[in-house]
């Protein structure tokens, strides 16, 4: 990061750690009612769950309460950018260790790097499992491992803002911190408005996929599972065959639609929401979305039927359009085993995977305003080859992006890079092949799931060694913050009174 960054007036003061502790307060808090709804659910069903979920519930309650006694006097207006990446950073990891008692007080995994896998992959909405039978686990269990990837979805923090009026004008440095995008801007003048609009346009759209699954060939239980990963593009199923398991081309659809608004800037929805959906098509990053969509499901699934793969071209043009919408928008539903369709469509995967949705989303990857930026910069580039003097600023919309903001798009794209290399050696030192290793760093960074080869979409993390599932895990919440955060408060600066 540069210098320049910590020579700001918010990195030269005393560090506000009640502040941090306040916010830390609400975040665990906010996870109680979930894992009452949880619990509520296993004395229904009258399941395994509901002793180790009790135990988190209190554990969560107590810490919370106690980090909001120790903030109680934190001045809001003595925050700066230090506390809000903290508090960010630290929410993901302080959640996780506590939700991840579920699966270690119950038995249901058998040692603390798998629960700890299995609950960041659920609030970073990766989607990665370690879970070799996921219909074994009790019900309640399983709601509240889908309810992990439907808090994630749109930011522990998010909520916060959009909940938490107190904290005044704070509230952007939490913002800030926690959404992905390359620019940030808003669509709305006030952050903590903007967040509420975003909150009530998740939680409606989550509502409504619960009810179009429940019209169909699905449960109430399975259909609220499904809906909180489909809208948080997390891909979490109680079904061990995800959504192939229901057999239903209705199904199919329903939650294609939803993957696509999750993987979509949450400003277009809500200028949609506003009357105004024209801008829907006339969003340059929208439009290359589904471009590149539609690019790779024409060559996959005109690949997959002269091959042989899919007896009939519909067949073939839907397998390939679900599991490229699936994978770009970081969700990881499969409806077949990709892995058998040839070595080609496992690079398609890889590719939409590395691209992934839009900025302002719930999908993860390198985000398509970014791809493009990187693409229109190395146009100029050539262009530049030949007219050395030529001023060509990069421009999107029509309106050109500033030059701090270009390099910040490569600085990311390099991070992104070493930062997958760095995790894809670390995985090969378990024995497993180069493409492997660099499929589960990859669907890891870019909070995917299901990668190829051992890592595939029937496959899961299992056999990953301790030491992996760990580095893995912290790749996930690395990916979710786009690197710069966590990456940030372990340089020496960060902490320099």
């Amino acid at each position: 990061m540069p210098q320049r960054i910590f020579d700001n007036p918010s990195f030269s003061r005393k560090f506000n750690y009640r502040y941090v502790a306040k916010m830390m307060g609400f975040l665990c808090t906010m996870q109680v009612p979930f894992l009452v709804i949880a619990i509520l659910i296993s004395l229904y069903y009258h399941d395994a769950g509901l002793r180790p979920l009790e135990i988190t519930a209190g554990l969560m309650a107590v810490v919370g309460l106690l980090l909001l006694f120790i903030g109680r006097n934190a001045k809001d207006y003595n925050a700066g950018r230090r506390e809000g990446m903290l508090s960010v950073a630290m929410s993901w990891f302080v959640v996780s260790l506590i939700g991840m008692l579920p699966y270690l007080l119950g038995d249901f995994v058998p040692t603390f790097a798998d629960a700890f896998f299995e609950t960041i992959s659920g609030f970073t909405t990766t989607g990665g499992t370690i879970l070799t039978d996921i219909e074994a686990l009790p019900r309640s269990i399983l709601f509240w491992r889908s309810v992990t990837q439907w808090v994630g979805g749109i930011g522990i923090v998010v909520f916060v803002v959009a909940l938490v009026p107190i904290m005044g004008g704070s509230a952007s440095l939490l913002y800030n911190s926690e959404t992905t995008g390359v620019t940030h801007e808003r669509f709305l003048p006030r952050v903590g408005m903007m967040a509420k609009w975003v909150s009530l346009i998740y939680v409606g759209l989550s509502m409504l996929c619960v009810l179009l699954l429940w019209a169909g060939p699905m449960g109430l239980y399975d259909a609220v599972c499904h809906a909180t990963t489909c809208i948080s593009t997390g891909g979490f199923s109680p079904r061990n065959a995800s959504i192939a398991a229901y057999d239903s081309f209705y199904i199919q659809v329903i939650t294609v639609i939803f993957m696509l608004c999750g993987a979509t800037n949450f400003s277009l929805l809500y200028f949609a929401l506003r009357g105004r959906g024209a801008k829907l098509f006339t969003d340059v990053e929208f439009r290359a979305f589904l471009a590149i969509i539609g690019v790779l499901t024409l060559i996959a699934s005109l690949f997959l039927f002269f091959k042989g793969v899919k007896p009939t071209l519909f067949e073939a043009v839907w397998g390939a359009f679900y599991h490229i919408v699936s994978i770009i928008t970081s969700t990881g539903y499969v409806l077949d085993d990709y892995n058998n369709w040839y070595p080609f469509f496992s690079f398609v995967m890889l590719f939409a995977m590395f691209v992934g949705g839009c900025a302002g989303s719930t999908s993860g990857g390198l985000k398509v305003a970014r791809f493009i930026i990187l693409g229109k910069n190395l146009r100029n580039e050539f262009h530049k080859r030949t007219h050395p003097n030529a001023m060509l600023p990069v421009r999107i919309d029509g309106h050109p992006i500033p030059g701090k903001v270009v390099h910040q798009v490569l600085a990311f794209f390099f991070a992104y890079l070493c930062l997958m290399m760095i995790g894809a050696v670390i995985v090969s030192m378990d024995g497993f092949t180069v493409e492997e290793s660099i499929s589960a760093a990859l669907t890891s960074i870019s909070n995917t799931g299901p990668g190829i080869g051992t890592f595939g979409p029937v496959n899961n993390f299992a056999s990953l060694s301790s030491h992996s599932k760990i580095l893995l895990s912290v790749i996930m919440v690395m990916g979710r913050l786009e690197i710069f955060t966590v990456l940030t408060i372990i340089l020496p600066s960060f902490w320099r009174s």
